[in-house]
């Protein structure tokens, strides 16, 4: 193909792409309101796509937000005119904004959007908001503030992402700190990189004193096999809250820890029966639980167990406090389980199926709690 062809047909189909972006946003929208006063309508539609409860309730949002306060911005969309990031730049620049200011900022941005980069239209909103609400921008500041938080974000290969959400300020001068101590820190012999060692003394001054010994104890979950530990395997283990970690690290992190033993079925991977007849599960139960469910069960939601709920599937006493009886369920999900129409059962301890009000059924299965199950 002669480079204007490929050019041509990139810009045809990226055009169709935000067409039919706009009618699933329309789509959402005119369900959305068919369903208003509906608790938890929003399940079904996260069970069925495939979504996080989070990604549901923001698509709702941004679908309402802008059938009903841009409607430019949609059209635009649906034209080509715009991408979809493009579309929720708007939406969430003027979330805040009365609904004429919003249409303002709206009508003053996609007059430039079209032949702007995503990241320049972010900038020209950022700066429009500013200026035709000033005082609200100020309001928002304070109120942002309150919002601070931290976070971990898990990615590949035994490593993660933690973060903090802060003020200018006080972010600008963490990481001024982190540098000048680094900058101090990394002498020509050292074979570490300038960013290694930001990384380290980050590290370093949340988790130490300057004995170099923690003030504040935390627990880690690792789940390994014995054959790994000894070096027979190299499967991987798992830590709670981050996923699959190699064998080297899991040998390497339980060089000074606390053992409790879960056996598995040989077959299959998966963890083994625990009861108790009391109502709130001992905490050896809820380990074994945790180990065994690792994330809320509800289709698509991937809460850390060891952060959810305990329910029982039966409800208690008519069900037992076992294993066989027990899920992991975040709060959200938890609600979601005993205020609606969700049917759940749980045929075979941590195997559980759900039927849904519109009446579609999911299902998750047992995960081996350290991978595949053998022949490997």
């Amino acid at each position: 193909m002669e480079a204007v062809e490929v050019l041509d047909a990139l810009d045809y189909h990226h055009k169709q792409i935000a067409y039919h972006q706009a009618q699933s946003l329309r789509v959402l929208a005119e369900y959305a309101i068919a369903c208003e006063g509906e608790e938890f309508f929003d399940a079904e539609i996260a069970a069925a796509m495939r979504w996080t409860s989070r990604w549901t309730t923001d698509q709702i949002a941004l679908a309402l937000d802008l059938a009903s306060r841009l409607p430019q911005t949609l059209d635009a969309l649906e034209k080509g005119e715009i991408d979809f990031y493009k579309a929720r730049v708007l939406h969430d620049q003027t979330m805040p904004l009365s609904a004429d200011l919003a249409a303002e900022v709206e009508a003053r941005v996609l007059a430039k959007a079209a032949g702007q980069t995503g990241a320049q239209m972010r900038q020209l909103t950022r700066r429009v908001v500013m200026k035709v609400d000033p005082a609200g921008h100020e309001e928002r500041a304070r109120e942002r503030r309150k919002q601070r938080c931290t976070g971990l974000d898990s990615v590949e290969d035994d490593m993660a992402r933690i973060w903090a959400f802060l003020p200018a300020q006080l972010a600008a001068a963490c990481s001024a700190r982190v540098d000048a101590i680094a900058r101090q820190a990394h002498t020509p012999s050292d074979p570490r990189t300038l960013d290694q060692v930001r990384a380290d003394v980050f590290a370093d001054l949340l988790l130490a004193t300057p004995d170099k010994t923690s003030a504040v104890k935390v627990e880690l979950y690792v789940t390994v096999s014995a054959a790994t530990l000894l070096g027979l395997s190299s499967q991987p283990g798992e830590l709670a809250g981050y996923g699959p970690i190699t064998a080297e690290l899991a040998r390497d992190l339980a060089g000074d820890a606390t053992w409790r033993r879960l056996l598995t079925d040989p077959a299959t991977g998966e963890a083994l029966e625990f009861g108790t007849s009391t109502y709130r599960p001992p905490a050896a139960l809820r380990r074994f639980v945790w180990t065994r469910d690792r994330t809320c069960r509800f289709p698509g939601c991937m809460r850390p167990s060891h952060e959810s709920d305990l329910d029982h599937t039966v409800p208690f006493p008519r069900g037992s406090t076992s294993a066989a009886n027990l899920g992991a369920f975040c709060r959200r999900h938890h609600r979601v389980k005993h205020r609606t129409a969700w049917q759940v059962s749980q045929p075979k301890p941590g195997r559980f199926c759900f039927r849904s009000p519109a009446g579609k059924t999911y299902e998750r299965q047992p995960e081996p709690v350290l991978g595949d199950p053998p022949p490997f």
